[in-house]
């Protein structure tokens, strides 16, 4: 029984270990999900990748996309853009939900612009350019701010 158990353990440290490392690789932005092709397509047409990268997960793989002028891009398994991040500029329009628009827009927030949105199945955060952090539930009500 204990080597059945040490063997166990073993094999279950040996996997960890293989997934624990950063493997991060280099992959050509014509080898991602096709939705995420469209995606910058649609999105970032003008601007040059400098580089974009594949991060394999114990199921599927994250990949990021960063431009030239630091903008950065990252998808999910499945193609879908999980957050964007610009660094000197604001995320596109055609990006940000209308409602999270019209928040910032009717706010008292004036001269900003979103240089930051990211998404997951429950929530939005967008920051905006003096570092305010918004958090907003899947209706688009304000749950949170983070300076």
């Amino acid at each position: 029984m204990k080597k059945i158990l040490v063997a166990a353990v073993l094999l279950f440290a040996g996997i960890a270990s293989t997934f624990a490392g950063d493997r991060e690789r280099p992959i050509a932005v014509d080898k991602l999900p096709a939705v995420a092709q469209q995606f910058l397509a649609a999105h970032f047409k003008g601007l040059t990748v400098a580089f974009a990268v594949e991060d394999p997960k114990f199921i599927g793989s994250e990949y990021e996309v960063t431009y030239t002028d630091r903008t950065e891009v990252d998808f999910r398994s499945d193609g879908e853009w999980s957050s964007v991040e610009r660094k000197y500029e604001a995320v596109p329009a055609s990006v940000v939900p209308a409602q999270i628009q019209e928040y910032v827009a009717k706010s008292n927030f004036p001269n900003q612009y979103i240089r930051k949105i990211e998404r997951n199945k429950y929530t939005w955060e967008i920051e905006l350019s003096n570092g305010l952090e918004i958090k907003f539930d899947r209706q688009f009500n304000v749950i949170g701010f983070d300076d």
